[in-house]
C-alpha cells in the first residue's frame, strides 16, 4: 500500500473525471484497514478514512484543510521536513516511504505518493499509515533470536579480527627490538614504533571489550537518571578524542525529565554513538551537535555530524554486526548502541542531516512506558 489504492484511484479518474472522483476515492479508502488521507493538487484534504479518523480526529475537521494542519503530528516532526516532502510529491511526482516512523505511542510504516491522471499529471497526494507496532515488537524478538545465532559465530569472528592486530603487534615489537640495537636509530623513530605497538594493543583490548559486551545477557539495573547528566559525563570523557581529531562538539541540553534506565548501558550506548559521530566529523568537517528534548512519548537525543553522511541504501546496514566502512573499525559500536537502547523500549534511527552529514536520533520512553524496573532487576 498505497499501490493498490493508487491504481484504483487512477482508474476512477479515467472513468469519472477529476470533478467527481473525490467522493469515490473516499469510498474506496473506507474499505481499507489502514489509515489513508488524500489531498488535491494544492495539498488540501479530500479523503480522510474512518481508520484515520479513529486515531487523528473526525473527518469533518480535516476535509478542506491543508494536509499538515490536519496532521500536526507531521508538521511538528523535528527530524523530517514533511512540508518539503509534500511539495516534492505534488510538484515532482516523487514518492516518500519511511519503513519505521515513530508516531506518538505507535510505530507506523508511512508512504506518501502522487496520484496521477491518465496523462501522468499529478492530481494530488495520498498518504498511508500502516500500524506496525506489534510487528515491530515481533521483529525485535526475531532480532533477539538472530542475535543468539550470531553469538555462536562471534568467537571465531573475533579470533580472526584479533589475529590481525596481534600479528601487527608482534611485527612492530620485533622491529622495535632491532632498532634498539641500532645505534643510528633516533628517539623519534623508536617512539613511533612503540606508538604503533601500543595502538595495536588498544585495538585488541577494544575487541575483547566488545566481545564481553555482546556476550553478556545480564538484566537491566534501572535507576532514576537524567539523560543530560549522562551525556555530560560521556562528552567529558570524549573531549580528548575530539580535540585530537580537530572536531568541535557542542551540546544543547533540553531535557529535564527523569528516566528509569540502566545508566551504565545508556552511557555506553551514547558513548558509542558520539564516538562514531566524532570519527565521522573529523573526516568531513569537524562539527558535532548534540541536542536533547522531552517529547510527549519519549525523551529524544539527536546527534548531528557534518561528516560524509550515510547513503539511504546503507542506513539499515550500520546496525548490522561487523558492518563498517571505517578503516580499523569493528562494526560493533552502533549495533551495541541500538541493542542497549532497544532493551529500554527505545529506538535509534539514522537520517540525513540537513546541509549534509548524518543524524542519529535516540528515542527513550519516559517512566511508565518502558518496561518496569521490577521486571528487570537481577534476583
Amino acid at each position: 500500500m498505497p499501490r493498490g489504492f493508487l491504481y484504483y484511484g487512477e482508474l476512477l479518474v479515467r472513468l469519472l473525471g477529476e470533478d467527481d472522483y473525490g467522493r469515490h476515492l473516499d469510498a474506496l479508502a473506507e474499505a481499507l484497514p489502514i489509515e489513508v488521507v488524500a489531498t488535491d493538487r494544492v495539498g488540501r484534504v479530500i479523503v480522510w478514512n474512518a481508520a484515520l479518523a479513529h486515531v487523528a480526529g473526525p473527518r469533518e475537521r480535516a476535509l478542506g484543510r491543508p494536509l499538515l494542519e490536519a496532521l500536526p503530528v507531521l508538521a511538528t516532526d523535528p527530524n523530517r521536513d514533511w512540508a518539503q516532502a509534500l511539495r516534492e510529491v505534488l510538484e515532482e511526482g516523487r514518492t516518500h516511504t519511511v519503513a519505521r516512523q515513530p508516531l506518538g505511542s505507535r510505530v507506523v510504516r508511512l508512504t506518501m505518493a502522487p496520484m496521477r491522471d491518465m496523462t501522468g499529471e499529478v492530481l494530488g497526494c495520498v498518504l498511508a499509515f500502516e500500524d506496525i507496532t506489534s510487528g515491530a515488537r515481533a521483529a525485535d524478538m526475531q532480532r533477539q533470536r538472530e542475535r543468539t545465532a550470531l553469538l555462536q559465530d562471534l568467537g571465531a569472528s573475533l579470533a580472526h579480527e584479533i589475529r590481525n592486530p596481534l600479528n601487527a603487534l608482534s611485527l612492530n615489537l620485533q622491529l622495535l627490538a632491532e632498532r634498539m640495537q641500532d645505534a643510528r636509530a633516533s628517539r623519534e623513530d623508536l617512539e613511533r614504533g612503540l606508538g604503533r605497538a601500543v595502538a595495536e594493543t588498544r585495538r585488541m583490548e577494544a575487541l575483547v571489550t566488545h566481545l564481553l559486551e555482546v556476550s553478556r545477557d545480564d538484566r537491566l539495573r534501572r535507576t532514576p537518571a537524567k539523560i543530560d547528566v549522562i551525556l555530560e559525563s560521556v562528552l567529558e570523557r570524549l573531549e580528548g578524542m575530539a580535540q585530537a581529531s580537530g572536531c568541535r562538539v557542542a551540546f544543547m541540553a533540553g531535557s529535564s525529565r527523569t528516566l528509569l534506565v540502566d545508566p551504565q548501558r545508556i552511557d555506553r550506548a551514547l558513548h558509542n554513538l558520539l564516538r562514531n559521530a566524532i570519527e565521522a566529523a573529523a573526516t568531513g568537517g569537524g562539527h558535532v551537535l548534540v541536542t536533547t528534548r522531552d517529547d510527549p512519548h519519549s525523551t529524544v537525543v539527536v546527534v548531528d555530524d557534518d561528516g560524509p553522511g550515510i547513503r539511504p541504501e546503507e542506513r539499515s546496514d550500520v546496525f548490522v554486526l561487523y558492518t563498517t566502512s571505517k578503516r580499523g573499525g569493528t562494526g560493533l559500536g552502533l549495533p551495541l548502541a541500538r541493542e542497549d537502547v532497544r532493551r529500554h523500549g527505545g529506538e535509534i534511527e539514522v537520517l540525513a542531516r540537513p546541509g549534509g552529514g548524518a543524524r542519529f536520533v535516540v528515542h527513550l520512553p519516559p517512566p511508565g512506558e518502558g518496561e518496569p524496573a521490577g521486571h528487570e532487576e537481577e534476583a
